[in-house]
């Protein structure tokens, strides 16, 4: 009899459900890990709501996870993976083979298949799957993806010390940007955030001003904050539409705006191309690779998990921690196995 475990699918429009399947069986190259915890990321909710990325109902989601190797397969050995290692797997099991990966853009791979970590196990290839120090905490590892996401927004932006941030929505990815920011060295660091609770552990976490987007005008305290400037660098993490076209006007000359979220796949930003002009703006957008994993692992100890991480609920609460999402009460949910 196959061996059996629990898995949460994308059943039908917004409706997400757990199932008992058949643990796969290991091909050569690739490792077993138990699930310790799995995050909820916005692209999980987006799967859901917008069909990014291609997600149809049907299909197991889940790919910010921490585990331990419980079995490896043979054609692994190079990789130095053994039981009981703790592990992050990357979310795609990429195949280092088609056009895509050969040129490095590895996220775009068109042959491999992605993980499904809300999983009690998840089936990685170990070639994408990075080993841990002994005594990390899973909890906190859970945010490497993530993470490396921020690691390449940052990279890409190139900030500067002394250089002036705006955050807007510190929802969990934006909390892990906040972190990123504060140690990058940035100036009169700032978060745009309706709720409450997250500016406040926003300014516990190192901003050093906190805007109410509902009750004061993002504009006019973006200006004030920066003394008329405008700020260098943006991080649009919200995903809100309304806020997308209204950042041009507080950048700063020559500053960079990065739209990190994920956005409908019908909308068009609308762009005034004589104002990206005069300032000399930079747009750009942000999707991490593989690469970026062992650099994020190494940074992990310096987050400020306690804070980024809000609810750790059990797989088997998983539609109540969909409902708390959308509640945006906490910065970053975790699911624990």
């Amino acid at each position: 009899m196959s061996e059996k475990m629990r898995q949460a699918w994308y059943t039908a429009d917004r409706k997400i459900e757990i199932r008992s399947v058949d643990v796969p069986a290991l091909k050569p190259g690739q490792v077993k890990i138990k699930t310790a915890y799995a995050a909820l990321c916005a692209s999980d909710k987006h799967m859901m709501t917008m069909g990014i990325l291609g997600a149809k109902p049907g299909m197991p989601l889940g790919h910010e996870a921490s585990g331990v190797i419980v079995e490896v397969a043979p054609g692994s050995e190079a990789s130095g993976l053994k039981v009981g290692d703790k592990v992050v797997p990357c979310p795609d099991n990429i195949c280092g083979m088609c056009t895509n990966c050969k040129d490095g853009n590895d996220v775009r791979c068109t042959a491999g298949d992605p993980i499904a970590a809300f999983s009690d196990y998840i089936i990685a290839n170990a070639r994408t799957t990075f080993k841990l120090p002994d005594d990390a905490d899973l909890k906190h590892y859970t945010l490497t993806e993530p993470l490396g996401c921020v690691l390449r927004a940052m990279e890409l932006a190139n900030v500067k010390h002394g250089e002036t941030v705006l955050i807007t929505g510190v929802g969990g990815i934006g909390a892990i940007m906040l972190n990123a920011a504060v140690l990058s060295g940035a100036a009169k660091i700032t978060v745009s955030e309706p709720i409450a609770s997250k500016r406040a552990g926003a300014l516990a976490m190192g901003a050093q001003y906190a805007i109410d987007p509902l009750t004061e005008d993002l504009k006019t305290r973006s200006l004030e904050i920066t003394d008329g400037k405008g700020f260098n660098h943006i991080f649009e993490m919200s995903g809100v539409l309304s806020v997308a076209p209204t950042l041009f006007d507080i950048a700063a000359l020559r500053g960079k705006i990065t739209y990190f979220a994920v956005y409908p796949p019908d909308y068009e930003l609308p762009v005034n191309l004589y104002n990206l002009y005069n300032k000399e703006l930079g747009i750009q957008a942000v999707i991490a690779g593989l690469w970026l994993l062992p650099r994020a692992i190494s940074i992990i100890p310096r987050l400020q998990h306690d804070k980024i991480i809000g609810k750790i609920l059990p797989l088997a609460d998983i539609a109540q921690a969909f409902e708390l999402f959308d509640q945006s009460t906490y910065h970053k949910i975790l699911l624990e196995f």
